[in-house]
């Protein structure tokens, strides 16, 4: 997913709120239905503030799960929900200060573990995310997951994105696509009404 960087002169308080003033992420209780995802940044990017919205439908409430210089490290999230994380990018060039929003919505299975990169590399004028998913740790597949850009309101401090419809959930909790992400006819047989 790519989205476009937006270049402007802000104030320094919605820096602040960029790099990690949003509250704190807060992992599900001991005993829900969860799945882990771990986050990848690569080295040649600008580092990011990982959210977890409480409104994956919008982006919104979001909640600070890693800050730039935080080590990365594994978060827990709750399985069987859409469930969106992002990556809020900033990047100073003299006084203008570059900022580019990311989210990947998805439906995490039980016990499966994920893996989520975003990257804003510091030649690029886009921001990307990915997010793969292993049952074991060693193998992993791209999922069915929804990309979508997140928009920061300087003004408002506030910030959100394209909102999900109906069918773009059902398209995640879709688990008829084959490893290369193919559907065929004998995959749709379960979804068909009976006669």
């Amino acid at each position: 997913m790519r989205s476009q960087t937006i270049a402007a002169a802000i104030g320094i308080g919605c820096a602040l709120w960029l790099t990690g003033c949003a509250a704190p992420y807060a992992e599900p209780p001991a005993g829900a239905n969860t799945a882990t995802v771990d986050f990848v940044r690569p080295l040649t990017s600008t580092n990011a503030t990982i959210l977890a919205f409480d409104d994956p439908k919008y982006c919104g409430n979001p909640r600070t799960a890693l800050k730039p210089a935080d080590a990365t490290r594994p978060i827990r999230v709750l399985a069987g929900v859409p469930t969106a994380l992002g990556a809020s990018f900033i990047r100073t060039s003299g006084t203008l200060i570059y900022r580019c929003g990311v989210s990947a919505t998805f439906v995490p299975q039980a016990g499966k573990q994920y893996k989520m990169t975003a990257s804003y590399p510091t030649n690029a004028h886009v921001c990307r995310a990915g997010v793969v998913e292993s049952d074991d740790g060693r193998s992993w597949h791209a999922i069915n997951a929804r990309y979508r850009t997140y928009r920061i309101n300087p003004s408002w401090g506030t910030g959100s994105c394209p909102g999900l419809t109906d069918a773009d959930v059902a398209f995640m909790r879709d688990k008829t696509r084959s490893e290369d992400g193919s559907t065929t006819l004998s995959d749709l047989s379960d979804l068909l009404t009976p006669q």
